[in-house]
């Protein structure tokens, strides 16, 4: 018998659970070590603080699904390791800790925004790492967006994260802007490269600022926040930006807690360093995957933090740690990029293939986008349930009042 104990029921970490909970030995033990109560597929976080998030369609309960895919949701969050014993240290929503021991342990949980250490920034702006991150978001928008006038709101990033929360926000804005009561949304998208999308190719930045400057979003390039107060942000320039709501979504890195737990080694962005087989360097019961990893590749290249490299990663992992269970040696990983998809807007999205030599954009493209959520479904509920959830979503779109 093996107890193979997964940290993190994210993209990575939900889906390793269930592929392992329906393919391993009935005497083998899966368990998945999550704070949430349910599951949100990060990726659509900004839909979440928007108020565009469907919450009955598009959320999964731990507690249940495990149930029915052969895991056991342990709801705490990891605080430590003992690798001598082998045990998992973990604190418990009631306050408690406890200790979980483990054969194997993966931890997959994710990345959170870097801040890089800006003045007041932890105090002053709203993160989207995590669903009640989110949650609390909306919270704050929708008391903003009912309190009328004319209302600002400052977001730090142009990446992925930051460019579909502007848009996402706008498209909100639109929606009401025939009733007289609500705010009138100024979105100012902050980014101190000299592009949106910096890490995309080049065409495809291009065409997001097209799109993001037709939604009327104020984006200033070559911008860097030296300070965040509660009345808004300064720049290096020492411009003055006056936000009621502010937002920071400017790079990321593994949670500070995670720099050398249970003496494992991590990197300048705490990510734990493993390798190619995604088990860390210093110890080979312990594995790492998702953007809290630093994963090589053959070429000297890193595995990007994208949600399609973690749906990967937990694929090639549930197989490896099934064959190791059974007496198998472990496979490298090897990651080929399959391109790259932003939403701008509830109803549009751009798509990079082909090496970033093709760009696509447009409604149908949107669609792109949310298969790639159904795909993640699939994964982790099957395609039987992937398939009636999407014609629930299709009716409900039909039938449901404006």
């Amino acid at each position: 018998m093996s107890r193979v104990v997964i940290v993190g029921g994210g993209a990575a970490g939900l889906e390793l659970a269930s592929l392992l909970g329906r393919s391993v030995e009935p005497h083998d033990e899966i368990i998945l070590v999550e704070g949430e109560t349910h599951h949100y597929w990060k990726p659509r976080f900004h839909e979440i603080a928007a108020g565009t998030f469907d919450n009955d369609l598009d959320t999964l309960c731990y507690f249940s699904h495990g149930a029915r895919n052969g895991y056991r949701h342990f709801q705490a969050r990891m605080t430590d390791i003992n690798r001598e014993e082998k045990l998992l240290q973990v604190y418990k929503p009631n306050g408690e800790t406890d200790t979980l021991a483990y054969d194997y342990l993966v931890i997959a949980i994710g990345a959170i925004s870097n801040d890089f250490a800006t003045k007041g920034a932890k105090e002053h702006c709203l993160f989207l790492d995590t669903p009640q991150q989110a949650r609390d978001s909306w919270q704050q928008i929708s008391s903003l967006l009912r309190s009328g006038g004319q209302r600002t709101i400052n977001i730090v990033g142009a990446g992925a994260t930051g460019l579909e929360l502007a848009a996402e926000l706008a498209k909100v804005n639109g929606n009401l802007s025939q009733n007289a009561y609500a705010a009138k949304l100024t979105i100012n998208l902050i980014e101190a490269a000299d592009r949106v999308l910096p890490s995309g190719p080049l065409k495809m930045s291009q065409e997001a600022l097209l799109r993001l400057e037709k939604f009327q979003i104020n984006v200033m390039l070559n911008t860097r926040i030296a300070s965040v107060d509660q009345q808004g942000m300064t720049t290096s320039d020492g411009l003055n930006l006056d936000a009621d709501i502010q937002f920071w979504a400017a790079g990321i890195k593994a949670p500070d807690w995670l720099n050398n737990i249970g003496g494992l080694e991590s990197n300048h962005a705490n990510q734990l360093i493993v390798k190619q087989t995604l088990v860390t360097t210093l110890d080979s019961h312990i594995f790492s995957l998702g953007d809290c990893a630093a994963i090589p590749q053959a070429d000297g290249s890193m595995v990007p933090p994208k949600a399609q490299a973690a749906n990967r990663a937990a694929v090639h992992l549930a197989k490896n740690l099934k064959g190791l269970m059974q007496g198998k040696e472990l496979t490298p990983f090897v990651y080929k990029d399959g391109g790259m998809v932003v939403s701008i807007g509830h109803n549009y999205a751009i798509s990079t293939m082909m090496n970033d030599r093709l760009i696509l954009k447009g409604r149908l493209v949107r669609r792109l986008y949310d298969t790639i959520f159904r795909l993640h479904q699939k994964t982790v509920s099957g395609l039987f349930t992937m398939s009636r959830l999407i014609i629930s979503k299709r009716l409900k779109c039909i039938f449901k009042p404006n």
